[in-house]
């Protein structure tokens, strides 16, 4: 990626290389080597997903690993699982937004939208400001119900209620295919809850919170209603139909749990002594806090391109998306 901006006629700051493309899974006739060149720049590179597999692997085998003792609920293990993610969240999300935001650590480089998201009073936000209502969202409500989540599965896991635990030995294939579906398996849930939260009740009184973060930044990634989180992290429940290791279910926590904060960052890059110290991605998801009614999914599963939502970040999907709230909303 090029420190070059990327001119725009949309408004846009920075924009990556468009048309923006899904994942090379869905491509008929197959190409395995765009698949793999994929999957090697997105889990073998300096990329926010290469850091949650690490933590992952961290947790799962070393810090809290799944054992007999999490059989039983108990306060000790389920508060060092809320501990942990808490010191998780306020290193990544709060590092990054004091990178970003706080001490201006690379000014508008890779930055989407130049405007400012800190300093304003906005009434529309709970305390007046957006960084504190995003961060009120997040704290109180986000890491406890993903946390619950997580202590249900491990629960669930060491009662051996899930699906048979697999190991790398015993199964090393479908041990390592096991993370680019879970990212798969996230993309399609997200997809279809993201669109029931869209239905108007649903969005007057709970999505609509998430969506008050027009420009976003990393807090912005988990500001949702509690109900929008209990939804969201439901992902975690499919691990009772699918053989896994708990590193997959960690991965998968983080994927989200870290990974909606670093989508949301504003950036498409950490860059640091005038390199790119860590890939961000995320323009997918922020032409959808601009546009509102198109890419309700991610790059990793084509719902958007099969349904006719989704937006490529040109001009004439821009003109299509607002043809279509238009229809919708008369």
């Amino acid at each position: 990626m090029s420190k070059k901006m990327h001119a725009h006629p949309d408004g846009w700051n920075y924009v990556p290389e468009l048309p923006l493309q899904p994942a090379p899974y869905w491509v008929w006739p197959p190409k395995p080597w765009n698949v793999l060149r994929f999957l090697f720049e997105n889990f073998l590179q300096q990329t926010d997903r290469v850091l949650f597999l690490v933590l992952a692997f961290a947790i799962a085998y070393w810090v809290q690993p799944v054992g007999l003792e999490q059989a039983e609920v108990a306060p000790g293990w389920i508060a060092g699982a809320l501990m942990r993610n808490y010191i998780l969240v306020g290193v990544i999300v709060g590092g990054l937004h004091l990178w970003f935001y706080g001490i201006d650590g690379q000014g508008n480089l890779v930055r989407y939208d130049s405007r400012p998201i800190t300093g304003r009073k906005n009434a529309l936000f709970t305390f007046g400001y957006q960084t504190w209502d995003n961060m009120f969202y997040t704290l109180v409500f986000g890491v406890p119900i993903a946390t619950a989540w997580e202590v249900v599965m491990r629960w669930a896991w060491a009662n051996e209620m899930t699906m048979a635990s697999i190991t790398f030995a015993s199964h090393p294939v479908w041990f390592v295919l096991m993370f680019p579906l879970i990212t798969i398996w996230q993309s399609f849930h997200f997809y279809f809850v993201h669109r029931v939260l869209h239905w108007p009740p649903l969005y007057k009184r709970v999505h609509a919170i998430h969506h008050r973060n027009v420009n976003v930044g990393p807090w912005s990634g988990l500001s949702m209603h509690p109900f929008e989180h209990l939804l969201y992290f439901s992902t975690l429940a499919i691990f009772f139909l699918v053989p896994a290791h708990p590193v997959h279910l960690v991965f998968l926590l983080f994927w989200q749990l870290l990974g909606a904060p670093t989508g949301h960052s504003g950036y498409e890059a950490v860059w640091a002594k005038d390199k790119r110290a860590l890939i961000l991605h995320g323009f997918f998801h922020q032409l959808h806090h601009r546009y509102y009614e198109c890419n309700y999914g991610s790059g990793e599963f084509p719902f958007d391109k099969w349904f006719g939502t989704y937006h490529d970040g040109s001009e004439e999907a821009t003109v299509a998306t607002r043809a279509r709230k238009r229809k919708m909303h008369a």
